[in-house]
């Protein structure tokens, strides 16, 4: 990864501290999920800018740094805390974990898509409208869109805008792979804020949690896991914050999908950990009338997905499973005689079938921990499966550093944490 590169901010700079006094009454921290770094563990990203960067400050002088996806020319998917003030420390049980005040005047919002923050003259739009989800929970409801005052072509998106899932579910497992990729412009490793600012990619991160889900189902988190939300593999951190977590499959088709947006994660002393997003498709309505709005503001024809789905071709029957034994190369579950199509990577997709202690897997094959199906042995299953606990801290949103005054990712009275134990495991 290329080294960190600095946001810097002017010492006459319009929005002080005062105004971005981070998720809680602290310092411009912004924790409200510990996803917002720079993509740990990935790579710079020059070329996917449809995935942009959402500024609280000015152009190339950010006061507070966020993620965030554009859905139409001028309307952007992030989350609620990037543009609502929010507690630093998230406790989904606590009633009073709940937004606050936007972080400063519409006017001071503006996106890029370039990948670069720290400059002030490439990409960049500014905000007209903020459309936040109803009611001021924050909890399985950490969702905003913002209108901007312009459109963005599609060649400076380039050549596509991201399709959120709201035709189908994201538990249509006939439809969409277990895996995503994340890009966002957050630091790179805890502790470590002068690398946020720049666009990073990671790719092919396993979903570990979906409440309910037949395939992912989580085990008991203690009210810290919603329905509307779900839980990805380790990737994001802090800054990261409202970015998307991008189906792989479509991804790898240059037909980017979205499932949800950050909304927080978790953190060692090291590493970040996990990442908690919002599911696009539990908010269907609000992103659909949304993007039908701003569709009209802006002058040109609604996305195609702001529309039901076409029916099904075969008038709505189940379509018969394939015959793609177990190893063998898949397009899709129905390729496969098991109804699973997966991959390790991301890449390569076979067809592979569940397992776990008591379904162990046939010989030259080997259980992954992380999504329960067997893959070709020797490669090792990844992931510690399990019950797991996370300190969940944090909103997401990455202040940009002050080169005078650095402003550590820690800074400030530690409220409290909170652990959150998902059990990873597949139903029977």
């Amino acid at each position: 990864m290329v080294g960190p590169r600095a946001v810097t901010l002017s010492a006459a700079a319009v929005f002080a501290c005062a105004v971005f006094a981070g998720c809680s009454s602290s310092a411009p921290v912004e924790q409200a999920g510990s996803a917002s770094s720079p993509i740990q563990g990935g790579t710079d990203d020059l070329k996917h800018s449809f995935a942009v960067g959402v500024c609280v400050g000015s152009p190339g002088q950010c006061q507070l740094i966020c993620s965030g996806a554009l859905i139409a020319p001028n309307l952007v998917l992030t989350a609620r805390h990037c543009v609502d003030q929010s507690p630093q420390q998230i406790d989904c049980t606590n009633p009073s974990t709940k937004f606050g005040a936007q972080h400063a005047p519409t006017s001071f919002f503006s996106i890029t898509t370039d990948g670069d923050m720290g400059q002030g003259t490439t990409g960049w739009h500014t905000a007209k409208k903020i459309y936040r989800t109803p009611g001021n929970t924050f909890c399985g409801n950490d969702m905003a869109m913002i209108e901007l005052m312009d459109n963005v072509s599609l060649k400076e998106a380039a050549g596509t805008f991201v399709t959120p899932v709201v035709q189908y579910k994201m538990t249509d497992h006939t439809r969409y792979a277990s895996t995503v990729t994340a890009i966002g412009y957050g630091i790179n490793a805890p502790n470590s804020l002068s690398s946020s600012g720049t666009r990073r990619i990671r790719q092919s991160i396993n979903l570990v949690c979906i409440p309910g889900d037949a395939k992912i189902d989580c085990g008991n988190t203690g009210g810290q896991l919603l329905p509307s939300e779900f839980e990805s593999g380790d990737g994001t951190c802090e800054g990261d914050s409202g970015s998307s977590a991008y189906e792989q499959k479509e991804f790898n088709a240059s037909t980017p999908v979205s499932f949800g947006v950050l909304s927080r994660g978790g953190s060692t002393s090291t590493a970040c950990v996990g990442g908690v997003y919002t599911r696009t498709d539990a908010f269907k309505d609000f992103i659909v009338n949304t993007a039908i709005t701003s569709a009209a503001d802006g002058n040109y024809t609604p996305p195609p997905w702001t529309q039901p789905p076409p029916p099904p071709s075969d008038g709505g029957t189940t379509p018969p499973l394939g015959q793609g034994q177990l190893g063998d190369p898949c397009a899709d579950n129905t390729s496969c005689a098991s109804g699973i199509c997966g991959s390790l990577d991301g890449t390569t997709y076979t067809c592979t079938q569940a397992c776990d202690s008591t379904n162990v897997c046939p010989s030259g094959f080997a259980c992954d921990s992380a999504s329960g199906d067997c893959f070709a042995a020797p490669t090792p299953p990844p992931g510690g499966g399990g019950t797991r606990t996370i300190t969940k801290t944090g909103c997401a949103i990455t202040p940009a550093p002050d080169p005078t005054k650095p402003v550590p990712w820690r800074a400030g009275a530690i409220l409290g944490i909170i652990a959150l134990v998902v059990a990873r495991r597949r139903k029977a």
